[in-house]
């Protein structure tokens, strides 16, 4: 139990996770309301955690030995979802290009649903971190089931720490200044991040078609 712990908390630390933090900071800055942001830190953190006991208990030291690789798509079928993907990232660039932010817009209640929404989401997002497949297949090795849910709650506060420390701020009352550093903060820098991501979709968006199209004309894909 206690080599399975500590390690779960080095996995966790070497994958820490500051964006987590920065969703929930923005979303208070929005107008978002206590209840709400705690109520998105707990679908990350103990979302994350049950999505990896359910992996250890089901798949668990059969990842070791799993080609991924392999069951990714080839051929035609991979130049169809490249085509897709491409399709789809440059249309998220034209709407974002369309759209304009409203000044002072703020979430309110409403908006208590797309922050959970966000939480659900950002703790699904947890399969695309490599500390979290370590931890996947580390407790995976037939330990008793309280360990591995310990485990992966161990290693899900690790990665999050500083959201869990925010929460534990917002739980207290004492968020205000994080919340005004970063409307400070995001006023600035904000239309610059913004058409940071705009560009970035169009070029991953035009890099996608650009290897569908070279497959459709040489047979072969670049990558």
């Amino acid at each position: 139990m206690g080599a399975l712990l500590l390690a779960a908390v080095g996995l966790g630390l070497a994958g820490l996770d500051p964006a987590g933090a920065l969703v929930a900071v923005a979303s208070l800055a929005a107008g978002a309301r206590r209840g709400a942001v705690l109520g998105f830190g707990a679908v990350v953190l103990l979302g994350s955690a049950s999505l990896g006991v359910a992996l250890s208990l089901t798949l668990g030291a059969r990842l070791r030995t799993t080609d991924l690789a392999g069951l990714l798509p080839r051929g035609g079928t991979a130049a169809v979802v490249e085509v897709v993907l491409g399709v789809t990232l440059l249309g998220w660039a034209v709407w974002r290009l369309r759209a304009r932010p409203v000044p002072g817009e703020r979430v309110g209640r409403s908006g208590a649903i797309t922050v959970l929404g966000l939480g659900v989401g950002y703790a699904l997002l947890s399969v695309t971190d490599p500390s979290f497949a370590g931890m996947v297949v580390l407790a995976g090795r037939g330990q008793p089931v309280a360990e591995v849910v310990t485990a992966h709650l161990a290693w899900s506060l690790a990665s999050q720490a500083p959201l869990t420390v925010l929460l534990v701020a917002v739980a207290a009352g004492a968020h205000e200044g994080a919340v005004g550093w970063f409307g400070r903060g995001w006023a600035r820098v904000g239309p610059v991040v913004r058409r940071g991501v705009t560009l970035a979709l169009v070029v991953a968006g035009v890099a996608l078609l650009a290897e569908a199209g070279w497959f459709l004309v040489t047979g072969r894909h670049v990558v």
